[in-house]
């Protein structure tokens, strides 16, 4: 497809061609909105792979609903606004539940209920730290908490940076956390 236009006709057009099942208007569609519907999803405090659930159900709805969107040139606010209640939604029930990893359960709980409240009032600061960072740091910070295997080029590819600048954004987000800390004291 040569389409190369965003305008609101085009989009609206793509709108109607792939709710008729036009797969090549789908495709275009996903390539200019999944990457909207990505940075909405991961500005919100969700381990990565909750992030790729929820985009896949934002978009699987987009799928479902195509045909019925009253302003189809309105798709980049309507796929934010379903990213963002998804989001909500999926923090409100798992926030009801924690379930606790399967090597946790036969472990005897020597702490006192004292030093858990501690622990889990630190885990709170540095999540609500988290959430103050701007992209790609915050990218870059969830991706070494949630998976510190992942190679540097990964990283670079899922926080979207160049890999050369994946330490250095790294170094800026530990600073900048660490002065959040700090204030928030």
């Amino acid at each position: 497809m040569s389409d190369q236009t965003h305008g609101p006709a085009c989009v609206k057009e793509l709108v109607r061609r792939a709710a008729e099942g036009d797969e090549e208007a789908w495709d275009v569609l996903l390539d200019r909105y999944a990457g909207r519907v990505w940075g909405v999803v991961r500005s919100h405090p969700l381990s990565f792979h909750d992030a790729q659930d929820i985009t896949q159900t934002v978009l699987c709805n987009l799928a479902e609903n195509l045909h019925r969107l009253r302003d189809p040139e309105r798709i980049g606010a309507w796929l934010a606004t379903v990213a963002r209640n998804e989001c909500r939604r999926h923090l409100r029930a798992s926030g009801r539940t924690r379930p606790l990893p399967p090597g946790d359960l036969d472990r005897p709980d020597d702490r006192t209920p004292e030093s858990a409240y501690l622990v889990a009032e630190q885990t709170d600061r540095v999540r609500t730290a988290l959430t103050r960072l701007d992209r790609p740091q915050s990218e870059v910070v969830r991706l070494a908490l949630e998976h510190p295997e992942l190679s540097r080029a990964e990283v670079a590819r899922l926080a979207g940076v160049a890999e050369s600048d994946v330490s250095r954004v790294r170094r800026r987000a530990r600073r900048r956390l660490a002065l959040l800390l700090r204030e928030d004291r």
